[in-house]
């Protein structure tokens, strides 16, 4: 019986220790076609300005030993869902000589549960600066989105990763309903 209770006891523990998670930053945004830049290039690049030390703990007792991490280049992922974007906004992507340079800076990116003995609570939060510039004229603009969400059990990679993606998704998302942003390129273009 003392066998039964130890080996249970053991299972208890191991089932709320939680391993370091990387994950990786696909978002996607949905944008219709609409003629902004046509006959225009546009270069797009993204920048990580991301603190070191990933996103943040997936939480229970082990909390320490269960952070999140980007398996890929984030800067690179956020200029490919900006350049998706402006690509339906009728411009031409491009690196040499263009008519509209965009930088698009990550300087934040959270995925953390605050508690310490039970992963029930998860914070997210993403911010985006963008800069775009046209000649000598520049937008700055500031993009965010953030949620919380509850869970009883230790979330899988792939929820963490969704989850994530959907949030930078919804923060890139927002680059493309400005409508200074949009009024500003049709103005200096």
């Amino acid at each position: 019986m003392k066998k039964l209770m130890a080996f249970a006891g053991a299972l208890l523990l191991s089932a709320c220790a939680h391993s370091p998670l990387q994950i990786w930053l696909q978002p996607q945004v949905q944008v219709a076609h609409e003629p902004v830049g046509e006959g225009f290039s546009m270069s797009v690049a993204g920048v990580n300005e991301l603190p070191s030390g990933g996103l943040g703990s997936l939480g229970g007792v082990y909390a320490d030993t269960a952070q999140v991490s980007i398996g890929n280049d984030a800067g690179e992922a956020i200029a490919a869902g900006l350049r998706q974007g402006f690509s339906n906004w009728s411009f031409r992507i491009t690196d040499s000589a263009p008519d509209v340079q965009v930088i698009a800076k990550l300087v934040k990116l959270t995925y953390n549960s605050p508690n310490t003995v039970y992963t029930t609570e998860i914070d997210t939060s993403a911010e985006i600066h963008l800069e775009v510039k046209i000649g000598p004229r520049t937008y700055f603009g500031t993009y965010s989105a953030s949620g919380k969400d509850r869970n009883l059990v230790k979330p899988s990679r792939e929820e963490v990763q969704s989850r994530v993606n959907e949030l930078l998704s919804t923060t890139l998302q927002r680059v493309f309903e400005d409508e200074k942003l949009k009024n500003f390129l049709r103005t200096n273009l």
